[in-house]
């Protein structure tokens, strides 16, 4: 394989990916609506006349490449029950194995992966009926157009999967995606969506999911996680997963008024996990925990 600068970690030359021109786009996302259910993947294809490329920074995906991009994220539906309608458990795990494989096999830096106009190629050309199928039309026949066209990376279908097992990428450990397993989406979205300027960090928001998880205290750990499963059967338990969350985001908002005075960008791994461990401590204390 080719190697060159500008890599997202692999030694593998960057992928260029087609940018859905904005006319089409609107074209498109207009077009889910006119599908009927179950039909979308007759919208299905691998390139667009009314998309471009960048011109410089890797070499262009092929159709082939495309081809299998798409069949990898299908398997991944097909396992969560596509096209039946998922179940919430059924979602967490798409959304799970999907992030790996468009992270690994997207092959984009994180400058190609900041395009809008690529996400919606991908949403709206490549592969609608997955999209379709994890982001489904509300009781009014409407889609959610984040989901589809890209105009916030961090509420596309896709798009937010990527950045998640970008992030979270841990290459230290035997399983480089095992932080994608410690939070649940609204807890990921407090820190990729709500609190971007944290999320910023890579380093940090690692720092940040390895702090809960280790947490025993009230944590995501395996115990912890068993002690969330079963809060419905238990008002005591669910008080303790809920105050689990209220020390999480209460971190974040501590963490978030650090980065106005400390550049957190230097410092190292060790050096925030110290500082992200204090800062949890100060908040359960805050919090009465």
């Amino acid at each position: 394989m080719s190697r060159v600068t500008g890599d997202a970690g692999t030694g593998v030359m960057s992928l260029l990916y087609p940018r859905l021109l904005p006319g089409e786009t609107e074209r498109r996302f207009r077009m889910l609506h006119e599908v009927p259910a179950g039909g979308h993947a007759s919208m299905a294809d691998n390139h667009s006349s009314r998309a471009v490329y960048a011109a410089t920074g890797g070499r262009r995906v092929t159709r082939d490449e495309l081809d299998q991009l798409r069949g990898s994220v299908l398997r991944v539906a097909h396992d969560q029950g596509f096209p039946a309608a998922p179940s919430a458990a059924q979602r967490t795990a798409f959304d799970r194995e999907a992030a790996q494989v468009l992270r690994e096999g997207c092959r984009m830096v994180p400058g190609e992966a900041a395009q809008r106009q690529v996400w919606a190629f991908l949403a709206l050309v490549l592969l609608p009926d997955v999209c379709v199928w994890r982001w489904p039309a509300d009781a009014g026949n409407r889609y959610v157009a984040d989901r589809f066209k890209g105009t916030d990376l961090t509420r596309h279908a896709l798009a937010r999967l990527w950045t998640r097992a970008h992030v979270l990428r841990d290459d230290a450990a035997d399983d480089p995606y095992h932080l994608l397993d410690v939070l649940g989406e609204a807890d990921l979205d407090q820190i990729m969506a709500r609190r971007s300027a944290l999320a910023g960090s890579p380093a940090l928001v690692r720092a940040i999911v390895r702090t809960h998880r280790d947490d025993e205290a009230g944590g995501a750990s395996p115990a912890s996680r068993a002690v969330a499963s079963r809060a419905v059967a238990s008002p005591a338990m669910a008080s303790r997963a809920v105050a689990s969350r209220a020390v999480l985001r209460e971190s974040l908002t501590r963490l978030l008024r650090l980065t106005a005075f400390v550049d957190l960008d230097s410092a190292s791994e060790p050096e925030l996990g110290r500082l992200v461990r204090q800062v949890r401590s100060e908040a359960r204390a805050a919090l009465g925990g």
